[in-house]
């Protein structure tokens, strides 16, 4: 009897870490609109790590030797009320990255710094109950990371992003879903992206969470414009994460995601240190 690849066994350590979670519940609450003059900030400081890639020929979970990538990230998001039903949403990235590969036993390393790609939008809450919210949102994807550089830290590319939000809570238990396209401006691809989160508060302080990530690109045309290939790929990566409320302010938070799934892209694991803070 052959054995299963490894990647057999993480795809289903992942989904038993899913499937536990959704006996929990989650914690994430992007569908609920704060008043004006609240919101929340979450400075963080994210560490990728992969040797290994998906194959580019087909979505799966099987894996391939690749040179190794590192990235440390530094990520500010944040939600800002604005009244009238609408908020200001923000997601802002820098980046230090190496890459090695190997071509005729010689290691060849490159590393790249500065700003990524930043995301900046506008939310109109629907439905806004206690237990149950829907919001609309327009992202922007603004190109301030670099396309030329080695390793690339932006498409170079405009992209307009619309989302639609929902979220539930149920006692301890919640569960929120954002869903929609992203469309570079260029007319090359369409990203379909989708964020779940399922959470448990475990007591008065400690949150308990996981998240699901799901993106699939579809290319629009049959020749990509040079620089193009960072929009096309396919991945699917699931998380964990805890938040503790030190004060009703402050909640540091940790998180650990892996990439279970892909295509054309590196398969790696991300944790990320963080802390939220409401005003």
């Amino acid at each position: 009897m052959s054995r299963p690849p490894n990647g057999f066994y993480r795809a289903a350590a992942a989904a038993l870490m899913l499937g536990v979670a959704l006996d929990a519940g989650t914690a994430a609450a992007d569908p609920w609109v704060p008043a004006s003059g609240h919101g929340v900030v979450k400075p963080m400081i994210r560490y990728f790590y992969a040797n290994e890639a998906f194959s580019p020929y087909g979505f799966s979970t099987k894996r391939l030797p690749s040179g190794p990538e590192t990235k440390t990230e530094y990520r500010a998001t944040g939600i800002q009320g604005l009244g009238d039903g609408f908020s200001l949403e923000y997601d802002l990235r820098a980046a230090l990255v190496r890459k090695s590969s190997t071509r005729h036993h010689h290691t060849v390393s490159t590393k790249a710094w500065g700003l990524e790609d930043q995301e900046i939008g506008l939310t109109y809450g629907l439905r806004q109950g206690r237990s149950f919210a829907d919001s609309v949102t327009l992202n922007i994807v603004l190109p301030t990371g670099p396309s030329a550089s080695n390793p690339q830290l932006g498409t170079g590319r405009w992209a307009i992003e619309p989302d639609y939000q929902v979220g539930i809570v149920q006692g301890r238990f919640s569960a929120t879903l954002a869903m929609g396209p992203r469309q570079f401006l260029d007319g090359a691809v369409t990203q379909l992206r989708t964020d779940a989160r399922l959470g448990f508060r475990a007591s008065h302080r400690l949150t308990l969470a996981t998240s699901l990530f799901f993106v699939r690109s579809i290319q629009n045309r049959s020749s990509l414009p040079p620089g193009t290939q960072a929009e096309l790929y396919n991945r699917l990566r699931l998380g964990a994460a805890a938040e503790f409320a030190v004060t009703k302010r402050l909640r540091p938070f940790v998180a650990y995601e892996v990439d279970v799934a892909g295509q054309g892209i590196h398969a790696g694991e991300r944790v990320t240190l963080g802390f939220a803070f409401h005003f």
